[in-house]
């Protein structure tokens, strides 16, 4: 047995070998739902239940609750009454990609023997918020965010081979995916009664 970076690298490449020959397995359905504050720019975000080859997981102990919104300063230009310093959606959809990043590289590297010591990995963008606030149309969409920009930063005994093999590997990151390439989106809007339980506590 192998473990590298506390990974048992026979039972990850089994788990791959699995993945190749039941690619109908390899589905992960995910869901995060975002609740209205009451009060603009403020949302409480749900992560927690998902699906492992159709198979519902919904743990308690995996339940994680988020309180999104913006920056003070923003806010107090913005006329918000009350402003806070909260977790940003932009800024965490860039954590997200880093994260994401991270895992590509790491999951990847111990199996193909590059010794990583240490990886950082740093995402940026500039956001012009015009489309957010209608003033400019949802078409403009590309003007909102024109680029993301990212270091990766590697500690080791790591050859130009090995960097040049890393920086392929970010690629494989899912997040990234979601990010550099175009996909389809569908929204389903409709009106719902509230919910009288929630009214009275």
């Amino acid at each position: 047995m192998t473990i590298i970076q506390n990974v048992n690298i026979e039972k990850f490449e089994d788990f791959r070998t699995f993945l190749k020959e039941n690619p109908e397995k390899a589905r992960l359905k995910l869901e995060a739902r975002a609740v209205y504050e009451g009060q603009v720019g403020r949302s409480t975000v749900h992560i927690g239940p998902y699906q492992l080859d159709d198979t519902s997981i919904d743990r308690e102990t995996r339940h994680y609750t988020i309180p999104f919104g913006a920056w003070r300063e923003v806010e107090e230009l913005m006329g918000v009454e009350g402003p806070s310093d909260r977790m940003e959606p932009v800024e965490m959809a860039l954590a997200a990609t880093a994260s994401c990043v991270v895992n590509s590289i790491s999951f990847n590297t111990v199996r193909l023997g590059i010794d990583i010591e240490g990886l950082e990995i740093s995402v940026r963008s500039t956001v012009d918020p015009r489309v957010l606030f209608d003033i400019n149309g949802s078409e403009d969409y590309n003007s909102c965010i024109r680029s993301i920009e990212y270091d990766v930063n590697v500690q080791g005994d790591i050859s130009d081979d090995d960097l040049k093999t890393i920086k392929k590997l970010c690629e494989h990151s899912p997040v990234y995916i979601m990010m550099a390439s175009p996909i389809a989106m569908t929204a389903n809007v409709k009106r719902i009664q509230p919910d009288v339980e929630s009214l009275l506590n």
